[in-house]
């Protein structure tokens, strides 16, 4: 062999042609947020949010940082809200490859723009990723052949192969993908295992990424999703969390989260939200929300942060949002029951999270007046309309006066209750319900709807059982966190043990006959919730709030005072709680004080049209005593005469709508302002009751 030759025929073979420059595109579309502004501060208006793409900014920022050299990128700006599909189209129709991160509110979405994508340029390599590509993605893609590669777990170190890849399109080597291949064949491969130290994944904050759509769009308010953690010890059976993370709990370090906090202070992030599944199970979550503390108090961003509370890290739990509720914007703590039935936890293994860690909080809080709220899940795997109605008893005995979040339960792919197995054991029955805003517009109809598999049955509650759980939920939600009843509610329950179920059913279980506008209000709901059944939205359309999408419980209270019904509604709900109360006593100073806390309640609620004080005299301090109640304190029922001054003056409104749009701002941030407060003097009396 001719050494000098070859080396010579080496030298002049021609160089490999240089891969040209990939340009990707990514997506993650997210609802904005709203924040409603009390009607009482000056220039009240509602403020639109937007969350920074989070998860695509993860795998952008991974790239950077270790991609092949040998492959040049150019990046398209992220899109980061819900556009006009063809206005997505045009964004990205020059991409080489695009990146989809989904989730229950962008999946419809996502796969039309995909769909389009493929029409005009078939070329694009379309890849998804997120919780809600199905883990068994086989029908996914035959459904979806505008999805070329789907992507499971943690996509950081996956996106960074397929782009490496792209040139061959060939996926072989690549773990935790599914396709199919060009003969139609679906392979799908094994997952990776989990990034152990999360200080391999560069953070998009720190990098970089989400400069240019910051600079290009000055006039946002941003939203900041944030990891300290990844990982969920639990495994409820609802959730896809515990399964997509395998249960182990991994951490970011904190020079890291410092850096994080500073950024967020220097571009004025005003809300972060907070995706550890379980804030606070750690000892250095107290650190941690010092830090966010510290920047708030030394820059004054952030002004708002959200966490998941831990849930049986009682203590840390307890001193975190105390916290939080001393120095930052918070609207209330939540206390994530889901159930308190045994059985039902048992079903959706919950059994290892402690309801007393939530009683003792609920009792901390209530203490210290932090508002709280709890969650509670309609249609769960085995449990009954009375094992329902039941938790919702429990939970306000428990102390819980400010809200209950109810929820329908629905089916998330790769949630162990989307599987086919577990949906048969337990008989559940679904239908994809729109996804709706609460207080959107009902002129506001998305281009592309975007559904959520709704359960409206079980075996344990057939369907009628379910419209009756959930006329009892709006119920719930209008007679005592609305506080319509729920200062005789509290009253009674303390002074005869009256339990709040028996009492709430006394007027669902009404009959339109004898009670002519509690059987209307029934009727009302009722409705409503078959309406649920069949595919409807969750709110109702209008009415006389206006001509937004309302919650169950304020559009019957705004029913009945734009119709003149309220004071029939009292009336009637009188009567029926009479005929219980004199069902266990016979003492005619339970039914004084029972009138007499309707009455009082009656004249506490704040309604349009009061533009004078009134005032009001009783034989009992029913006032002082529903306050100690609320505040875990022992109430003093002597008689006494007792005059009212009802301070309606301080707040009024001269229409429906006015009124309406206050009782926008109380959902979901404080009910408490659903009555007004009163002055009143109190001259004992020998007698007691």
């Amino acid at each position: 062999m001719n050494l000098v030759t070859d080396f010579d025929k080496i030298q002049t073979m021609p160089e490999s042609p240089k891969p040209k420059s990939v340009k990707i595109g990514l997506v993650q579309i997210n609802w904005d947020l709203e924040w409603q502004h009390s009607e009482s501060a000056k220039g009240s208006k509602s403020v639109s949010f937007h969350f920074l793409p989070y998860s695509v900014g993860l795998l952008q920022a991974y790239a950077q940082r270790y991609l092949d050299p040998s492959v040049e990128v150019a990046w398209l700006p992220q899109i980061y809200s819900r556009l006009d599909t063809a206005d997505c189209v045009n964004q990205l129709v020059s991409a080489d490859i695009v990146g989809f991160s989904v989730y229950v509110w962008n999946s419809k979405i996502s796969l039309e723009i995909a769909r389009r994508l493929k029409g005009v340029n078939p070329d694009i390599l379309v890849v998804f990723g997120g919780p809600h590509v199905p883990d068994r993605a086989e029908m996914f893609l035959r459904e979806n052949t505008q999805v070329d590669v789907a992507c499971h777990g943690e996509g950081e170190s996956i996106f960074t192969s397929i782009i490496e890849a792209y040139t061959e399109r060939n996926w072989t080597n690549i773990p935790s993908v599914s396709y199919l291949t060009a003969q139609g064949d679906f392979v799908t491969h094994p997952k990776s295992g989990r990034t152990k130290e999360l200080s391999q994944i560069p953070s998009p904050y720190l990098e970089g990424t989400f400069d240019t759509i910051i600079r290009d769009n000055p006039h946002e308010q941003w939203v900041m999703a944030w990891e300290t953690n990844r990982g969920c010890p639990f495994s409820c059976t609802f959730c896809d969390w515990g399964s997509a993370t395998q249960s182990r709990v991994y951490t970011f370090d904190m020079d890291r989260l410092e850096k994080e906090i500073n950024w967020a202070a220097e571009n004025k992030i005003s809300s972060i939200i907070c995706c550890d599944a379980n804030f606070g199970m750690l000892p250095r979550d107290l650190e941690v929300i010092n830090r966010v503390i510290d920047s708030r108090k030394n820059t004054g961003y952030p002004y708002a942060i959200s966490i998941q509370n831990a849930k049986n890290a009682t203590e840390r739990s307890y001193e975190i949002q105390k916290l939080l509720a001393e120095n930052m914007r918070t609207i209330g703590v939540t206390l994530s029951l889901q159930t308190t039935n045994k059985e039902t936890l048992k079903n959706i293994r919950r059994a290892n999270i402690r309801s007393e860690s939530f009683r003792e909080l609920q009792r901390r809080f209530t203490r210290d007046g932090i508002y709280t709220y709890s969650d509670l899940i309609l249609g769960l795997p085995g449990e009954t309309y009375a094992e329902f109605a039941d938790s919702i008893s429990q939970v306000i005995d428990d102390g819980q006066h400010n809200h209950i979040q109810f929820h329908n339960c629905s089916i998330l792919p790769n949630a162990e209750m989307g599987d086919p197995s577990y949906i048969d054991k337990y008989g559940l029955k679904t239908i994809p319900q729109p996804i709706r805003s609460v207080y959107s517009p009902i002129d506001d109809i998305p281009e592309i709807e975007e559904y959520l598999d709704t359960v409206i049955a079980t075996d344990a509650m057939p369907a009628s059982d379910w419209v009756r759980a959930k006329v009892l939920s709006w119920l719930t939600d209008l007679l005592h966190f609305d506080r319509l009843m729920q200062i005789p509610f509290m009253i009674l329950h303390n002074r005869i043990e009256l339990s709040y179920r028996v009492m709430i059913e006394a007027i669902s279980n009404t009959q339109s006959i004898e009670y002519p506008t509690l059987g209307w209000s029934i009727a009302l709901l009722s409705n409503q919730a078959q309406q649920i059944q069949g595919g409807g939205l969750e709110f109702f359309q209008g009415g006389p709030g206006g001509p937004l999408l309302w919650p169950g419980d304020q559009y019957l209270y705004i029913a009945l005072v734009a119709e003149g019904k309220i004071d029939d509604f009292y009336a009637e709900a009188a009567r029926a709680l009479k005929d219980v109360v004199t069902s266990i006593s016979q003492d005619e100073d339970e039914i004084s004080i029972l009138e007499e806390a309707i009455e009082l309640n009656r004249a506490l609620l704040r309604l349009p049209y009061q533009n004078k004080d009134t005032f009001l005299v009783q034989s009992h301090d029913i006032l002082g005593a529903w306050k100690a109640i609320s505040n875990g304190s022992d109430p003093d029922y002597s008689e006494s005469l007792v005059t009212y001054k009802i301070n309606r003056v301080s707040r009024t409104w001269n229409s429906i709508e006015t009124w309406a749009e206050f009782l926008t701002w109380c959902q979901g941030r404080d009910k408490r302002e659903y009555l007004y407060d009163a002055d009143y003097n109190k001259l004992a009396s020998s007698r007691t009751a």
